[in-house]
């Protein structure tokens, strides 16, 4: 008797939450200020039972959304505990920094340049080098794409929208500003350390991008761990972070594009009519995805036998990232990727549900002239919707 009277009470609570669901959300996106704005939502529970959808399968430009799939490719092709190394080289009396798509180095969790390059100080020492000749940069992991070309114009220069290369220093860029060679930008400062560290350096410093193989390899830095710099990529919205992650599955756009389809269409089971993807953090406006496909991601991330290790990298309300300072009454249900660029906010994630399971949502505004704060007090009321019910 119990038991059906449980049933039933669910099956109540199901029925009543599906009904008062569309009108909550509804009153939500109905901002005066976003009137002419496209909207897109899709609202599924655990089973991939539809909540509420509206131009759930119209494409629409995702912004940092957008590295949601780009996170997942990497981790898919990689694994959670990969580690990138940068490795330093003899060859004859100079010296050679391979990049191997680090995005960290000197930043972020070092800001110390002499710090930084201790290992491969202290490697040269151990050899009683105390003078080289060249120093020299190898990013040849990577082709030369080392801007997509879809950025647009007005972001470049930006600390936002830098080179991307397999060499990285202090994350590419100086007092806000992109450094225009990441490569070259890696071998003045581990010049300026071997001096600073009473290593004469008597040639000059240059970069090598044809691959080769060097004399000797006498040290290695190994990066944090992959789910430690996808945390970054994702929980504060890291653009280099992402281009390099995304490209070091490949060592081109192309060959990175192509494994994320792969990747996205056998096993995600997305239809490929519904993501076009261009670069590997959604600065490009030409990036588009349905809310629907980043659902289907959203899913297949908490599937039960991958649950809580994606949790653990999103962004989580009150705390470090883009959900510092909202939806904090959510904090310990709630974890989410935002997207903002210009016209477009996003705001895409997995609630723990009141009753049990999980909610997966997915809000995108499009073409939209408001301010926006405006749009996000709007995403956040559509949250907050798919919260209480």
């Amino acid at each position: 008797m119990q038991s059906h009277l449980k049933i039933f009470l669910s099956l109540s609570f199901v029925l009543t939450g599906c009904a008062t669901l569309p009108p909550a959300i509804d009153r939500a996106t109905a901002a005066p200020e976003l009137r002419g704005a496209i909207w897109g939502i899709d609202v599924q529970d655990d089973s991939g039972r539809v909540l509420y959808q509206r131009n759930a399968h119209t494409l629409l430009m995702p912004a940092s959304n957008r590295k949601l799939f780009a996170a997942s490719t990497t981790i898919d092709c990689f694994g959670f505990d990969h580690q990138f190394a940068t490795e330093l080289w003899l060859d004859g009396t100079n010296v050679v920094i391979r990049g191997g798509a680090d995005p960290s180095l000197g930043g972020r969790w070092a800001f110390d340049r002499d710090a930084v390059f201790t290992t491969f100080v202290d490697a040269l020492r151990a050899r009683g080098i105390r003078a080289v000749d060249d120093v020299i940069a190898d990013p040849s992991m990577f082709d030369r794409t080392t801007i997509p070309g879809s950025w647009k114009f007005g972001n470049l220069g930006s600390d936002y929208a830098v080179p991307v290369d397999a060499l990285a220093y202090n994350e590419n860029a100086v007092e806000g500003m992109a450094v225009t060679d990441p490569a070259l930008y890696v071998a003045q400062a581990f010049r300026d350390s071997l001096r600073n560290a009473g290593i004469e350096v008597r040639g000059m410093t240059w970069v090598s991008t044809t691959p080769r193989t060097w004399q000797e390899r006498i040290a290695v830095m190994q990066s944090p761990f992959l789910s430690q710099l996808t945390a970054t990529m994702l929980k504060v919205s890291q653009n280099l972070y992402a281009e390099m992650l995304f490209k070091a599955t490949a060592g081109t756009y192309e060959g990175a594009e192509d494994l994320e389809r792969a990747f996205l269409m056998s096993q995600v089971s997305i239809d490929g009519s519904e993501f076009r993807f261009v670069d590997g953090c959604g600065l490009a406006p030409d990036d588009l995805v349905t809310p629907s496909a980043v659902v289907a991601l959203l899913r297949w991330m908490n599937a039960p036998q991958r649950r809580g290790s994606f949790w653990d990298l999103l962004a989580t309300p009150g705390e470090e990232g883009t959900l510092h300072r909202r939806l904090v009454p959510l904090a310990s249900r709630l974890r989410g990727k935002t997207g903002t660029i210009a016209g477009v906010n996003a705001l895409s994630g997995i609630i723990a549900g009141t009753h049990g399971g999980f909610r997966y949502f997915s809000i995108i505004i499009n073409h939209h002239i408001a301010e926006s704060s405006a749009a996000t007090r709007a995403i956040d009321a559509v949250v907050n919707a798919i919260a209480d019910f």
